[in-house]
């Protein structure tokens, strides 16, 4: 986390009410955002160390939905079948990844 320097206090001194309650404000809500003040601070690039992910392997399903016809019933051919539960593992390790790096990125955020 990168460090700032102090902002100094507003004077009260020799301009008007309104400036000073503006500055004052604005002072304060910088230093929320550095993190010298309350619970805020600002998230700068040089905090986030979550590297860019290739997201969604799979982009189209390759299960077709062929099926033989069995007794009246429609059965799904074995090649079929397998390449829907090939296509089910690929999404879910897909969401996996994702997950894992939102994760990684909401960590580095309240650090």
């Amino acid at each position: 986390m990168p460090q700032y320097a102090g902002l100094p206090a507003v004077p009260n001194e020799g301009i008007p009410q309104w400036q000073y309650d503006l500055l004052t404000a604005l002072k304060e809500n910088i230093e929320i955002l550095m993190g010298q003040r309350g619970p805020g601070r600002a998230v700068t690039n040089d905090t986030i160390s979550v590297v860019p992910q290739q997201f969604q392997t799979m982009r189209q399903i390759s299960a077709r939905g062929d099926y033989v016809t069995l007794g009246g019933y429609p059965v799904p051919i074995m090649e079929d079948y397998v390449k829907l539960l090939s296509d089910v593992q690929q999404l879910a390790t897909d969401v996996s990844k994702i997950q894992d790096a939102l994760n990684a990125l909401l960590q580095n955020v309240r650090q």
